[in-house]
């Protein structure tokens, strides 16, 4: 059964990481047996052996189907699989079990995955490497939406080409990407396709979708109770949409809040909110060897949910800060260029009508307003007197002027959350 569905959350959870995830469930590897015994005499690594088998299988395998396949390889492979699955799993470490890079395999029901994010985070010419006679197959197609973003697009329209034998310039039909990928999904029904759609509330939807926003129902697919199909505009052919395409959004919620979607396309989706995850930022720093509560002295969970508390009380929760800023930092002074490089940046858009705003959410003035001596965000005033010599009639008053602090150092960040009880 085909899905439609978006996933929203403020900036920086991790919605594109996780559709690049899902990514993988429709692409497809052929690789040659020869290529993999030459991956591994090349590099007798038994976790590169047993990933290259797996990703030929195209996900998932159980050990044993692993220790099988390696037989038939005739490499005269004497280690076990599943304790190369273990130590290199991307899952905590269990009592006994120690962990070794790439970490890159995880289980589900009883069998074995790779994570090919994970992979090229370790390794980012492994496909160069190691498979670059492999045939890839996609199964899915990807698409920005934007405000220029139109049905023609998206379905199909007229544009212009040139006839080879004439040599004149012609308008026909073209197919835009939806289209094309609904043919593809048809004529291959065995196997599952998808259109992801990144950014999707910053188009037109009803511009975009047209009169198929009704087709892409789950229970108006071909095949189902309901099925539904129309006649296209410009080609005039009938169009329906198969059952087997998954078509998967993300929106951030910053850009616009869920409620002020087009209600057309609430219908017809499932929505599934990506909050700020703390527990991964701890997990993913853990995996790494470090502590999230004391990089360097500094506690970045906490230092980012002070940030959020504050920003929610201060606008709402589609506008908090997600925990993917923070997923690579090694020492303080990494934390320090995210809050300058990154989350400042965003605070001034958030705030750009109140700048004073950024300081309060950074604890960078006291109780009475004045600036504190280790303050991140600061400003200077513009005093008329000292500026103008003549004002004349018109009303002038003085103005603050907000920038970076750009030496501040970690006892600045610390004081952000040092006290605050979350």
């Amino acid at each position: 059964m085909a899905e439609n569905v978006i996933y929203y959350g403020p900036p920086g959870t991790g919605k594109t990481y996780f559709m690049q995830k899902q990514i993988e469930k429709y692409t497809d590897y052929k690789i040659d047996d020869k290529d993999i015994r030459a991956a591994y005499t090349l590099k007798s690594d038994d976790w590169l052996l047993i990933a290259l088998v797996i990703l030929q299988n195209n996900n998932p395998m159980t050990s044993s189907d692993i220790v099988n396949k390696i037989m038939t390889l005739g490499l005269g492979y004497t280690g076990t699989a599943s304790d190369v699955l273990e130590e290199h799993s991307i899952e905590e470490s269990p009592m006994g079990v120690s962990r070794k890079l790439p970490r890159i395999f995880f289980e589900s029901t009883g069998k074995w995955f790779v994570d090919r994010l994970k992979l090229l985070e370790y390794d980012s010419d492994f496909m160069i490497k190691y498979m670059k006679n492999a045939k890839i197959e996609k199964r899915y197609d990807f698409v920005t939406f934007h405000q220029s973003f139109v049905y023609e697009d998206f379905i199909e329209g007229i544009r212009p080409s040139v006839d080879p034998v004439t040599k004149t310039i012609i308008y026909d039909p073209q197919d835009g990407i939806f289209k094309r990928i609904c043919e593809t999904a048809r004529k291959n029904p065995s196997k599952q396709y998808a259109l992801f759609i990144d950014e999707i509330n910053r188009g037109n939807i009803s511009e975009i979708f047209g009169e198929l926003i009704s087709l892409i129902e789950l229970d108006k697919r071909e095949g189902q109770f309901c099925e539904l199909e129309a006649v296209l505009p410009y080609s005039k052919t009938t169009f329906i949409v198969p059952n087997n395409l998954n078509v998967i959004g993300t929106m951030n919620s910053a850009d616009k809040s869920i409620a002020t979607i087009d209600i057309a396309l609430r219908r017809r989706f499932d929505f599934i909110n990506f909050p700020c995850d703390y527990e991964e930022l701890n997990k993913a720093l853990r995996v790494r060897g470090l502590d999230a509560k004391n990089i360097d002295g500094v506690d970045v969970i906490k230092l980012l949910k002070v940030i959020n508390k504050r920003i929610e009380l201060l606008l709402d929760s589609n506008y908090i800060i997600g925990h993917a800023f923070f997923m690579r930092v090694s020492g303080w002074e990494d934390v320090k260029m995210i809050l300058a490089k990154k989350i400042i940046p965003l605070l001034e858009e958030y705030f750009f009508d109140d700048l004073q705003k950024i300081q309060m959410v950074l604890n960078d003035i006291d109780d009475t307003g004045t600036l504190v001596s280790n303050a991140i965000y600061c400003h200077e005033e513009l005093e008329i007197d000292k500026l103008l010599t003549f004002v004349g009639e018109y009303a002038i008053e003085a103005k603050k002027v907000y920038y970076i602090n750009k030496g501040f150092y970690k006892n600045a960040i610390v004081k952000i959350y040092d006290g605050v009880v979350v």
